[in-house]
């Protein structure tokens, strides 16, 4: 593979390429599961299976040849250029080995299940039957002129043909029965996750390497994750507004869903407090997927910290109101997650039936977050500060922020307002988090650079905010209520802020001032004159592109 420019977006590349993989990997089970519990597959379509089998398969002999192949690899090179990276990552290949296998075993499902009088239609057969043809033919063309990399492609451009007419017999099934009742959502929920995580994947390499020969030199991957984002909203759009209500009930005229066991004891399909066990799934990987991202976004800058042995760039200001927006965060999050009083006292206020919007994840992203920051303070303690130092301002702002926290706990006491109490700290991280970006965008601004904050940060930011927006509509669509939005503001603000601010940021970085970045030159800012980064031999593939 070619070199990366930047290490920040190599690691946020690798991240959304498993997170992709996850998403996909994941999605088969939930189908899977639904089947074996009905021990029934009335309701999925048999053309969608047989296709989807078809595509996967040619789908990991593009991939497996692309990536473990040389010759395949120096074929590829020749006609997209040398210095450019093979678009197949290890994920890609895990991905298409398990695809393959998990289809094959819904294959087995649809024949050992009742299958009420579903089956494969003879379009299908035909279509699957012309696919591998022309792969053989294929194949003895490329033969004698050692073409294996146009074979390949072959193999790729049938498995963009297979993605994108493997969904339209589930579609024109729903619609013929106005119900989806039998194809798993939570297939499609997780689908939609890995097809637009995949296609972000591709958008990072292309930046770093300032090159879209990624996106149409694999052309299939990129088509695979468009039209498979453009049926998932489909789907969605069938289960979630279309057929909601036929969705829960049998309808007289689908043989299939008369037959349906799930439709028996609605009670059956009620788990714990979730009334779909696979938004149960999907919610909790997207918090897992929030969590990793907004985890591992302090990394990128830590490192660049460390590696520069110098703080200059980052606004000091940022981190210690960071600082204080997560201790109050994790406040707000171990009280309702563990505090069985003030769950109880949030359950008054909103609803004996909600459900508690703090996940495990929610706890667990605080406490990390509270130990990196202090670490990133620590490193400002002891590395090169140039003439950079915290503001009266921002002094002020967190002494008046405890301050009133101090008041609020004397408040709370004679009245035993615990809620209360935790949704104050809410409060003061909303605000936290309105205030903290604010210092590094003028920063920015006054430097017209962004060299020592590091873009690894952000874009990992902003994959986590989407992804924690993501995972409180999941719930909010389970529960038939939007409580969970308006009862955790917090949560909710954080997310729509830092999407705000990240997108802000990547305007700063890569449109606003790239070429400043570029040539390293930051004429306005004597803080960044003193900056380690300035000088090219020193970091070659610095942070900054």
């Amino acid at each position: 593979m070619g070199d990366w420019n930047s290490v920040n977006l190599e690691v946020v590349y690798y991240v959304l390429g498993w997170i992709a993989f996850s998403s996909w990997a994941f999605c088969f089970y939930p189908q899977l599961i639904l089947n074996f519990r009905r021990k029934s597959v009335l309701g999925l379509n048999f053309d969608f299976v047989v296709l989807n089998l078809t595509k996967h398969t040619s789908y990991l002999i593009y991939n497996a040849s692309l990536y473990f192949n040389s010759t395949v690899q120096r074929q590829y090179r020749q006609k997209f250029g040398f210095d450019q990276m093979i678009p197949v990552a290890a994920n890609d290949v895990a991905f298409s080995v398990h695809a393959v296998l998990l289809t094959s075993l819904t294959l087995f499902q649809i024949a050992i299940y009742d299958r009420g009088n579903q089956k494969i239609s003879k379009i299908s057969i035909a279509i699957v039957f012309a696919a591998w043809l022309l792969a053989a033919v294929c194949v003895l063309i490329a033969f004698p002129t050692r073409s294996w990399y146009w074979l390949v492609s072959c193999f790729s451009t049938l498995q963009v043909v297979m993605t994108t007419i493997k969904y339209i017999p589930q579609a024109a099934f729903n619609y013929q029965r106005k119900s989806s009742v039998g194809f798993s959502i939570g297939y499609v929920l997780l689908d939609f996750l890995g097809s637009t995580t995949n296609l972000f994947q591709m958008i990072v390499q292309s930046i770093d390497q300032r090159s879209c020969v990624n996106l149409y030199g694999n052309i299939g991957k990129t088509l695979l994750s468009v039209v498979c984002i453009c049926f998932d909203i489909l789907f969605m759009i069938q289960h979630f507004m279309l057929y909601p209500s036929r969705n829960g009930t049998i309808s007289p005229n689908s043989n299939a869903e008369s037959k349906d066991p799930l439709l028996q004891d609605a009670s059956k399909q009620i788990m714990s407090s979730w009334n779909s066990v696979h938004l149960e799934v999907l919610y909790n990987v997207l918090g897992w997927v929030a969590f990793s991202s907004w985890s591992i976004s302090f990394y990128p800058q830590v490192i660049l910290n460390f590696q520069r042995k110098s703080v200059v760039g980052l606004n000091f200001d940022f981190a210690l109101l960071n600082l204080t927006k997560h201790s109050s965060y994790l406040i707000y999050n171990a009280s309702l997650f563990f505090s069985s009083t003030v769950q109880r006292q949030y359950r008054k206020k909103f609803g004996l039936n909600e459900m508690i919007p703090v996940a495990p994840n929610d706890v667990a992203f605080s406490i990390h977050a509270v130990l990196l920051t202090a670490y990133t303070l620590f490193q400002i303690a002891i590395y090169d500060r140039g003439n950079q130092k915290v503001s009266k301002i921002s002094i002020g702002i967190v002494s008046v922020a405890w301050l009133s926290a101090a008041v609020c706990v004397f408040v709370a006491i004679p009245r035993h307002s615990w809620f209360w109490l935790v949704s104050c700290f809410n409060d003061i991280q909303v605000v936290m988090t309105i205030i903290k970006y604010i210092p590094q965008v003028i920063l920015n601004f006054r430097r017209k650079s962004t060299i020592g904050f590091s873009i690894g940060n952000i874009l990992l930011d902003f994959l986590g905010g989407l992804t924690n927006y993501c995972q409180m509509a999941v719930q909010s669509i389970d529960q038939d209520s939007w409580v969970n939005f308006n009862g955790n503001i917090g949560k909710t603000m954080i997310s729509l802020v830092s999407i705000f601010f990240d997108i802000l940021f990547m305007l700063q970085h890569y449109v606003l001032y790239r070429s400043k970045n570029k040539a390293n030159i930051a004429s306005n800012s004597n803080v960044v004159s003193k900056e380690p980064l300035l000088k090219p031999s020193d970091h070659p593939h610095s942070d900054s592109v």
